[in-house]
């Protein structure tokens, strides 16, 4: 059992370092500015913007192609340095690059980004960039009946970009389940509430991500504790995603969890594809539990994000934008 789980991570290790390897065909952005013109109509063009004077712009769009537009007919020109043209159509940027399903890859959101991710209806966290390396995420689990039982989780992470491709994180994540106890009287045959039991469970990791938002992959090694006990092994985080089209994606998420001497290997492994937009995205997947004497059976996996906050413009984009607002 434990050649099989190690073999299959290995496997999808190995798969995701090929598809790194592999540069995305004609992902630059040919143009020096991205921006969409909203005309008094209603009507928006979104493309490249190719001038702009106080008589009018000229915009190159997907469909339309070059157009010049007076200035009498443009409401406003929202520019940014987000996004690209691959094969001669815009694709905006990947805007759920920080994360997995749950896991979190070692990339950082940038300071004011955040989203809300739900999972299973009941699972509800939200993370946000406090500053550029370092994000907040928490959240906590539905209780239907609010009462007796809740269970609250913290999620924080420092990243560390490189030069290259590569950025490292440390970070954990906590959740705490808080019970609340009853004491019977044996008199009265009636129960009373007592206190509250807490409890805290979690993993503190590192993780090496490899690649950049369109696509990457990562590895995390972590170390589990329940309240002031650490965990007896190890866990290893295999993780992996790739853009497939403009708002498609395929991602991968899987968990082993290194056995002491003598004992048995337990992997969680999941694969699904993501649909996503400028602010909103869905994941479905199947989740396959690994054990000893378990046999297969693949589960359902469903959440929605919705992203909010903006980021700034970056000092090259806006040098970008102040050398493009010259003549018409």
């Amino acid at each position: 059992m434990k050649t099989r789980i190690y073999t299959l991570l290995l496997l999808l290790a190995f798969s995701a370092t090929i598809c790194l390897a592999q540069d995305p065909a004609d992902s630059t952005v040919g143009f020096p500015i991205n921006a969409v013109v909203f005309l008094k109509d209603g009507t928006q063009l979104r493309g490249i913007l190719l001038s702009e004077s106080p008589v009018g712009a000229r915009i190159k769009t997907d469909n339309l192609g070059e157009l010049t537009i007076t200035a009498d007919k443009i409401e406003r020109i929202e520019k940014n340095d987000a996004g690209f043209y691959h094969k001669g159509v815009y694709w905006f940027d990947n805007p759920h690059r920080t994360r997995y399903f749950y896991a979190p890859s070692a990339l950082p959101l940038r300071k004011g980004e955040g989203y809300y991710q739900n999972a299973y209806i009941f699972v509800n966290s939200v993370a946000v960039g406090v500053t550029d390396h370092f994000t907040m995420g928490g959240g906590f689990v539905l209780n239907p009946t609010f009462q007796d039982w809740q269970v609250l989780f913290l999620n924080p992470k420092f990243s560390f970009p490189t030069q290259s491709k590569v950025t490292f994180s440390v970070g954990a994540i906590a959740v705490g389940v808080f019970n609340r106890q009853y004491e019977y009287d044996y008199q009265s045959f009636t129960s009373r509430k007592g206190g509250i039991e807490t409890n805290i469970a979690g993993i503190g990791y590192g993780t090496l991500t490899i690649g950049d938002a369109e696509r990457n992959g990562s590895v995390g090694l972590g170390w589990g504790f329940v309240n002031d006990e650490l965990g007896g092994s190890p866990v290893i985080n295999l993780s992996y995603m790739s853009r497939l089209g403009r708002k498609i994606g395929f991602v991968t998420e899987n968990w082993l969890v290194i056995p002491p001497q003598g004992g048995n290997s337990v992997a969680l492994t999941s694969g699904g594809v993501r649909f996503f937009g400028e602010k909103i995205a869905v994941d479905l997947a199947l989740v396959v539990p690994i054990a000893e004497d378990v046999g297969f059976i693949a589960l359902p996996y469903v959440d929605f994000v919705i992203k909010f906050g903006s980021k700034k413009k970056s000092r090259e984009a806006k040098r970008k934008i102040e050398a493009a607002e010259g003549g018409f």
